[in-house]
Order: C-alpha cells, then sequence, then structure tokens
C-alpha cells in the first residue's frame, strides 16, 4: 500500500493507492484489465474500489474491485440486444 492511510475505522484502515508487483501503481477508482483465472483466457475489466488492512487479522492488505464482463463471458451470453 502506498501512502499513510486515508481513514480509519473500529479494526480497518483504509488505502488510497496500491503498488502491483509489476511496479504500476493502482489508485481508487482506476481501472485495469485482470485475468480471474490462471487456466483460463478469459479476460475482465476491475475497478478498483477500496484498499483496506483489518488489523484483526494476519495484516494482509484486501482490495474490493467491480469486475465489467463482455456480454458473451456471461452464461446468457451475447444477445442482440446488446450491440456490437
Amino acid at each position: 500500500l502506498l501512502g499513510g492511510a486515508c481513514f480509519s475505522h473500529g479494526p480497518y484502515t483504509f488505502y488510497k493507492a496500491v503498488r502491483i508487483g509489476n511496479g504500476r501503481v493502482l489508485r481508487l477508482g482506476n481501472f485495469f484489465l485482470t485475468k480471474l483465472w490462471t487456466d483460463a483466457d478469459l479476460v475482465s475489466i476491475g475497478e478498483l474500489q477500496l484498499l483496506w488492512i483489518d488489523s484483526r487479522g494476519s495484516n494482509q492488505p484486501l482490495a474490493s474491485l467491480r469486475l465489467y464482463f463482455l456480454p458473451e463471458n456471461t452464461p446468457d451470453g451475447r444477445r442482440d440486444t446488446h450491440g456490437e
């Protein structure tokens, strides 16, 4: 996690940014491509929503993401109403 904490509430401490493995910095609200499973070619778009540490646990950084999928990657698949 980058920078100091921006907010604390009970055992939770929240942050605004994180540096990921390749040196790239992700901030709250940033979008990025993510591969959800190593054994599948499915790629989706992730949006970073929250970053926090729960002091009751192992102090492992936690993240909340919103995931966006193409219609063809959903159980119902792409329909005519989805456009191109």
